[in-house]
């Protein structure tokens, strides 16, 4: 990259520069790793040791946080404005216009113009792809599929018949959308029977799924993925589930069939909801955690099953004390003579009921 003054890149944020705007930006880096030439961020004071360490000779910082005279960008978010700085300084590659010689393209398929069809690619019967949108290595598109504008699918996504794709959708590599759902009734003679899956999947403008993660097609309806919503690597939707605007869907974590997961809610690694359940609009639900009712809006809930988080932290908390609890109840029932003495290599260890630091009840 060419080297931009610091005042430039404020100005392009729209933020303020204190100190000398003149710099000349060379880089950008981590606090801990950054050189004299690079520009780093930091949150908060809570780095402030951090802070003090780095050889950064420019920063973007939170207003009113002490940066050792070095220029600093003023930024209520300095996480957000530095990664805008990152797109701005390294935008991501994006190949020419054109379909690569070895993509196979049905002759009823439409690909715009200005979309790149990268190598190894299969486009179905009626499939469209539109402007700007990209489809790297060995992407596959069955029939009927819809791409809207300013897409990005990465190699080894499979989009099966009637998928539909928003505007700047990004799919990471492996993703597969239109799966059949898993459904399943057992016959006369006791045998698993496939249910038929003749929906679809809706992926709505500028929603992101993560590498290897699936969305099941609808039984006759869609499955939908609401505009904006996030999805992590290796997340399960199960078909006809909904989920809604804005929505976080972190790594590992499974949707049974017919989940709805409202507004601006969070699903932290692992979480899972059986299916038929409502997760509410804005709420929190965190890691490894079971959901089996449906969840209130803006309610936080942790554990399997799920419980509202401070008493699931007070659980978690008493389970840590059990241990000496049962040691002191132990001695209390020997001091009884409820329970035997102590025998051999039990005996010589020390048989004090009294709490030992931390364990108090």
């Amino acid at each position: 990259m060419a080297p931009i003054r610091l005042a430039e890149l404020a100005a392009e944020l729209g933020r303020e520069v204190e100190g000398d705007g003149e710099v000349e930006i060379h880089g950008v880096a981590e606090l801990a790793s950054a050189d004299p030439l690079e520009l780093a961020y930091v949150r908060s004071e809570r780095f402030a040791e951090a802070l003090e360490r780095s050889r950064a000779g420019a920063l973007i910082a939170p207003p009113g946080l002490d940066t050792g005279g070095r220029p600093v960008i003023r930024s209520p978010n300095p996480r957000l404005d530095f990664a805008r700085v990152v797109q701005r300084l390294y935008p991501e590659p994006k190949p020419e216009p054109g379909v690569h010689p070895s993509a196979w393209v049905d002759t009823v398929a439409e690909v715009h113009p200005d979309a790149s069809v990268g190598p190894g690619c299969a486009i179905g019967a009626r499939s469209r792809v539109g402007p700007r949108s990209v489809l790297e290595a060995n992407v596959t598109l069955y029939a009927d599929v819809s791409v809207g504008v300013d897409c990005r699918i990465h190699s080894g996504c499979v989009l099966r018949e009637q998928t539909v794709l928003g505007d700047r959708v990004v799919l990471q590599p492996g993703v597969v959308l239109g799966g059949s759902g898993f459904g399943y009734e057992r016959d006369e003679q006791g045998r698993l029977q496939a249910l038929p899956q003749r929906g679809r999947v809706v992926v709505e403008d500028d929603a992101e799924i993560g590498a290897n993660s699936t969305v099941d097609r609808g039984t006759l309806g869609a499955t939908r993925i609401g505009a904006g919503a996030k999805l992590d690597n290796l997340v399960q939707v199960g078909h006809n589930s909904r989920v809604g605007p804005g929505v976080i869907v972190v790594a590992q974590a499974g949707l049974g069939g017919s989940t709805v997961v409202e507004s601006g809610a969070i699903l932290m690694a692992r979480a899972g909801v059986v299916d038929h359940k409502t997760v509410g609009a804005g709420a929190y639900v965190g890691p490894a955690s079971g959901v089996t009712a449906d969840v209130s809006p803006g309610a936080r809930l942790l554990g399997a099953p799920a419980l509202e988080l401070g008493e699931a932290r007070r659980i978690f908390a008493a389970w840590r004390r059990l241990p000496a609890l049962l040691r002191r109840m132990r001695a209390v029932e020997r001091r009884l003579g409820l329970r035997p003495a102590k025998s051999g290599a039990e005996a010589a260890a020390p048989s004090d009921p009294t709490p030992r630091p931390g364990e108090e009840v």
